[in-house]
């Protein structure tokens, strides 16, 4: 019912722990898994769970699923009712979808331009009303309004406004924003959570009133947090134990609330989840039959089911020029996250890992934006980092890793973006530090700047990506 916008106002180990794939930042989502569902199966919403490891993203609503898949088309299953619904029959056709939500019987998605689509019941507006015009990067769906997270920070609202769950939206800049079933929670960019809508189990007033947060989630009468430290606060209604069987200690990198349930994702990879187990009579299992073992990348809590995708991340960020670590040659940052600042004066290079971890595999490719549009690039290549993993400054860039291979040269479109298939160990040819099961490869991205080049050098790198090979 809510999922994770990766947080830029932190510090580094905040935002690395963001762009973890469940961080589910549009531009984040990389890793391919399976799903697997558990709980309520009244309206197959669990076993109508599609096959296949394509997926990136999932979504429970309220007896309906949702998830992304890799090409950027969605897949919906389950009710398709709920007063003249159409959540799963609606689901938009086509490709070039980066991120979705669920709500209680409808769903929204994001294209990549920003803009959002909205599908299944309309009895509150929460599909005719959503926004028009771009520039957003999350969202998410309460029982029936919804909420829409702009790239300036901003926040949308609009759909079933009963209790001020709409039209209380505050200003200002926030980092996440989740919705529980007639309330609304965000992260403010200095890490505090604002909650507003209905507050009859203190769901809105019992919200913590200290930074240090990075995400929420929603329940039916209960919310969470997640903090900078991977440690969850729970609040609100806590009959079923959805406040006081909260899981402690940090390490979790995701949290995920719908009904009286409440689900986290840990570092290691293993799913946690807590609260009411059953619906009356029936025991429906979203809380005892969650998976057991290691390997997920994101969790999502339906009313009476909930999610998991199982997969592997393919790499982590590395080495930046945003200014968390070597300066800039030219003292010009990228983005968080990015390589230095470039030519097209919005930020750096950003390099992105895709697919599958796997070795045998031949899914895992890498992705490149930020580059100025029509520029020569390569691929390099190496199994070693410099400084510690900071690199050291080399023309307008840093430079992450000595390059023992390089690509041909590749160039970027008229926006500045590419994206390179297939780009294994092998697939640079024999080498004697070719990438093999258990090892590390750490690859980046070189390319032609000259424009305004402070060093005369003429060229820029990305920021740097690692990849852990799997059998």
């Amino acid at each position: 019912m809510n999922q994770l916008q990766s947080p830029t106002a932190f510090s580094r180990p905040q935002y690395t722990l963001g762009l973890v794939l469940v961080g589910l930042l549009p531009s984040t989502l990389q890793a391919q898994g399976s799903i697997d569902s558990w709980g309520r199966d009244d309206s197959n919403q669990v076993s109508h769970s599609p096959a296949g490891k394509s997926f990136i993203q999932v979504a429970g609503g309220g007896s309906h699923s949702a998830a992304l898949m890799e090409d950027g088309s969605i897949f919906s299953w389950g009710s398709d009712g709920g007063l003249s619904g159409g959540q799963v029959s609606n689901t938009p056709t086509g490709t070039g979808y980066t991120f979705i939500a669920a709500g209680g019987d409808h769903s929204l998605a994001l294209r990549a331009n920003g803009t959002i689509e909205s599908w299944g019941r309309d009895n509150w507006g929460q599909v005719f009303n959503t926004p028009t015009g771009g520039g957003y990067v999350q969202l998410a769906g309460g029982d029936g309004h919804s909420l829409a997270l702009h790239g300036n920070g901003s926040i949308t609202a609009w759909g079933h406004d009963t209790f001020g769950q709409v039209a209380n939206t505050p200003a200002g800049t926030f980092i996440h924003v989740a919705a529980g079933f007639d309330f609304s929670l965000a992260v403010r960019s200095n890490g505090t959570i604002e909650a507003w809508g209905e507050n009859f189990f203190g769901q809105v007033s019992g919200a913590p009133n200290v930074a240090g947060f990075i995400q929420v989630a929603g329940g039916y009468r209960h919310g969470l947090a997640l903090r900078g430290n991977g440690s969850i606060v729970s609040w609100g209604d806590d009959t079923h134990g959805q406040v006081s069987d909260t899981p402690g200690g940090t390490g979790f990198i995701q949290v995920s609330g719908y009904g009286y349930h409440s689900l986290a994702l840990h570092a290691n990879g293993s799913v946690w989840a807590w609260g009411l187990d059953d619906g009356g009579a029936l025991d429906f299992g979203q809380v005892t039959n969650a998976p057991v073992g290691q390997g997920y990348i994101q969790v999502s809590a339906g009313f009476w089911h909930s999610m998991g995708l199982r997969g592997v991340n393919p790499g982590n960020s590395i080495c930046y020029g945003d200014g968390t670590g070597i300066p800039c040659p030219c003292l010009v940052n990228g983005n968080p996250g990015e390589g230095c600042g470039n030519s097209t004066a919005i930020g750096g290079a950003r390099l992105l890992g895709a697919g599958n971890a796997y070795f045998t595999d031949d899914t895992f490719h890498l992705k490149v934006s930020g580059i100025p549009g029509a520029r020569p690039g390569l691929c390099v290549k190496g199994s070693v980092l410099l400084n510690g993993g900071l690199g050291n400054p080399v023309g307008d860039g840093i430079f992450c890793s000595p390059a023992q291979i390089r690509s041909q040269v590749i160039l970027s479109d008229g926006n500045g973006n590419l994206i390179m298939d297939s780009w294994r160990g092998q697939d640079f040819g024999a080498y004697p530090n070719a990438a093999n099961v258990g090892g590390s490869t750490y690859y980046q991205w070189w390319y032609r700047d000259q424009t305004g080049s402070c060093t005369g050098s003429g060229f820029n790198f990305s920021n740097g990506w690692v990849v852990n090979w799997l059998p």
